[in-house]
Formats: structure tokens, sequence, C-alpha cells
């Protein structure tokens, strides 16, 4: 069975109680109650089988907040009087729309302390490299004012080693000795300064270096955290993720809402899915991508053609049947989520019985009154101008779409009841209705 099957079958098991609760057979004080009626017929090979199916939507999606707070905005939509309004169900919306915000004060001060870390660390990394700027400049300086110290330490020390062998030779004064000498250690100390301040200039760019890599490793966890608080913040919005109908909507302004509250539910109808179920004898012929009709009671006259697209590899483990899904385009949005359509499959998918059987609707069929294993039928009989209804023990076979083969206990051509039948009773005379 389908799913409205399973449907019929659970009403038809409250009926099984409520037919119980009654007597027997019907007094002259019984009250005379309507029915509809229906003739039973033969399903011949060559008939398809008409089955039930639930129009779902292509897509349905669940918009939840992922922040919590105070609902302070949500999407304004024109209402058919002109005015604007809240958006409602039904209403059309479009990908990226904003339906609902959570208030953003109490994100946006997060924001803008992570915002101020990082400029306060960049602020401090800009003085840092101009720090490091000006080590390098006074290095440079300083390689300068050490190669023009290393130039005179070199010509002192010729001159000093002259003097020392004219000295020895004496061929010079000790006077102009010593004056070569003391100009010779004036060279070399002033080498030994310039060295030093380059060596002491090298230690401070090192460090303002060193200082710029934290500054930016400093800058770097500011950037995280502005980015980390922008997330929330983002999150404040509840936007449409595609082009859909508002299904429900369960959030006003000055709501408070937790993390997780669904606010919308919204759904692409621009094509739908009618879904039914199967037999495993006839899952095995259905094909992807066969064509079949579909019509629905709330738009009468009106059919629509679709594909199968999905047939379920496994069988409900309670109802026994093979999900089959059939998408139908529907660019009007006729088709609306929660509706009951018929379609009619081929039987040579189905592997239909070969020989005719007898079939009646789900709907006729009850418990049998006083005997809980068995299953009956209401024959409707004329007798004397009125129009009786008798109780008819049935043997059930196969269901086949909204019927069920009845192998014994009714022929071809007789009434039975279709609706009212947990209301009548055996002998009771019933009013037929159209």
């Amino acid at each position: 069975m389908n799913m409205k099957q399973v449907l019929m079958a659970g009403a038809l098991c409250s009926a099984i109680v409520l037919t119980g609760c009654r007597e027997k057979t019907a007094t002259a004080e019984t009250a005379m109650v309507s029915v509809k009626v229906k003739t039973v017929e033969m399903n011949q090979a060559n008939k398809g089988v008409r089955y039930s199916a639930n129009i779902e939507p292509m897509k349905q999606v669940e918009l939840a907040f992922r922040v919590s707070g105070y609902v302070d905005h949500i999407l304004q939509a024109r209402g058919v009087d002109g005015r604007m309004r809240d958006v409602q169900e039904g209403d059309i919306i479009t990908r990226g729309t904003v339906l609902a915000r959570v208030r953003q004060s109490d994100y946006a001060v997060k924001v803008r302390q992570a915002e101020s870390q990082a400029s306060e660390a960049k602020s401090g990394l800009e003085s840092g490299q101009a720090q490091l700027a000006d080590a390098q400049s006074a290095i440079a300086s300083g390689k300068a004012q050490l190669a023009e110290a290393e130039a005179g330490l070199g010509k002192a020390r010729l001159d000093f080693d002259r003097a020392k062998n004219l000295f020895s030779s004496q061929s010079m004064t000790k006077a102009d000795y010593d004056a070569a000498r003391t100009q010779f250690e004036a060279a070399q100390a002033k080498r030994n300064a310039a060295q030093s301040q380059v060596s002491m200039l090298e230690a401070r760019a090192a460090a303002a270096g060193a200082q710029i890599e934290v500054l930016r490793a400093r800058i770097n966890g500011s950037q995280a955290l502005v980015a980390e608080a922008a997330i929330p913040l983002q999150d404040t919005a509840l936007r449409a993720p595609m082009n859909a109908v508002v299904l429900q909507k369960s959030v006003e302004v000055g709501a408070l809402v937790s993390a997780g509250k669904t606010g919308f539910v919204i759904a692409d109808l621009s094509s739908v899915k009618a879904v039914f179920g199967v037999p495993d004898r006839a899952v095995a012929r259905m094909q992807l991508g066969a064509e079949l009709y579909v019509t629905t009671e709330s738009l009468p006259g009106t059919g629509f053609r679709g594909r199968i697209t999905r047939i379920s590899p496994a069988a409900d483990p309670k109802s026994r049947v093979f999900e089959i899904e059939v998408t139908i385009p529907n660019p009007g949005r006729t088709l609306k989520s929660g509706m009951i359509a018929s379609l009619e499959v081929d039987p040579a998918a189905l592997a239909a019985p070969a020989q005719p059987v007898t079939v009646v609707p789900i709907s006729a069929i009850v418990r049998a009154n006083g005997r809980p294993d068995q299953y009956a039928v209401f024959v409707v009989e004329e007798k004397g101008g009125q129009q009786i209804a008798r109780s008819r023990i049935v043997k059930l076979g196969e269901a086949l779409g909204n019927t069920i083969v009845v192998l014994e206990g009714v022929s071809a051509g007789e009434r039975i009841i279709t609706t009212g039948a947990t209301l009548a009773l055996d002998g009771q005379a019933v009013q037929v209705i159209p």
C-alpha cells in the first residue's frame, strides 16, 4: 500500500472499533443513514492501476537562527490592500533576501572591540617599522664611519711601522716616533668605537625586527578576532538560500529567540514531487525517466506530466512498499505542497494480473461484525421500495492502487457502500446520495 492506503488502513481500523460497538442488525427504530455506493467492477488486464501520491516540494528548508537575541526586523511585503506588512505564509521570496534580523548592537560591540585591538596593533607595527628604518639608516651611516676609520687606521699603521724602522736606525727623533704612535693608537680607537657603534645599531635593528614580528603576529591575531566577531554579526540576519515560497512563519518582531530556533520554513515549488509507493512485484519494472500523468481532486480537469526521478532501493519496513518519486514541472506554482494527487501507471510496468479480477474501493471494507478475523462489505439491495444494507463477508486479495481485489463474497454489478460503511448496520434502510 502507498501512503494514502496506509492512512486508509488506519481509518479502517478505527472504523472496525466503531462497528464493533454497534448492534449486529438494524431495528425498526434505527435511523436511516446517508451513504454513497459504487458498482463492483472487474479490473481488466489492459487497464492501468491508479495510485494516490502526496505532492511535496522539490526542496524544503527550515531556516533557523544561529545566534540568540531580540528580533527587531521582519521582511516587509505588500499586502492585497496595497499596504506594507510583515512577510507571511504564501509570499514569494528571492534568494539572498533577509527575512528577519536579530538586534545587531550586542554583536557589533564585540566587532568594534576586536577592530580597536587590531588598530592598536597596526599602529604599534607602524611605529616599530619606523624605528627599524631609523636603525637601518643609522647602521648605514655607522658603517660609512667605520669604513673611514678603517682607512685612517690603515694609514696610521703604515706611518707607525715606518716610524718604528726609522727610530730603530736612529733616523727619526723620539718626539716624531711618539707622535706617529699616538696617531696610530687614536686611529685604532676611532675604528673600535665605530665598530662598536655599528654593532649596537645592528642589535637595535634586530630588536626592532623582532618587535615587528611580534606586532605582526598580534595583528594577525586581532584580525582573526575581528573575523570571528563578524561571524555572529552576520548571522544576526536570516537569509533565504533560494527562490522560494514561505510555508511557515513562526517569529515576530520583539520576540526573544535562541540559537537554533526555526523562524521560517520555505520551499521551492518551481518543481514538485509526487511520491507514492508500489509493491515489490512492480518496482522491478519501474524505469527512471518514465513519464506519468498526474491529476488532483483540487484541480479538476487539469492534468500534469512528470517523470520518474527516483526509485527507492529499499522497501518501507512497515508498509513493505517501495517509494517512487515523480518530478513535475510547476512554473506557475499551481500544485501546492500537501495536495493529494492521483496517477495511473501502465499495468505492464506494474505486472498487473493477467486475468480480470473483482475489485472494490478500500474505503468499502469494514471488519466483519462479531468476527474480528474477517472482513466485510455492505451490499445495497432494494426491498419494498427501500434501499437496504446487507453485510457480506468477503475474502480479500492484493491491493491495486486505491482498490483491493475481492476473491470471494461479491460479484461484478452489485452495489456496495463506499462512504458511510462504518455507520451502516445489517438490514438497515439507507439513503443513497450522489
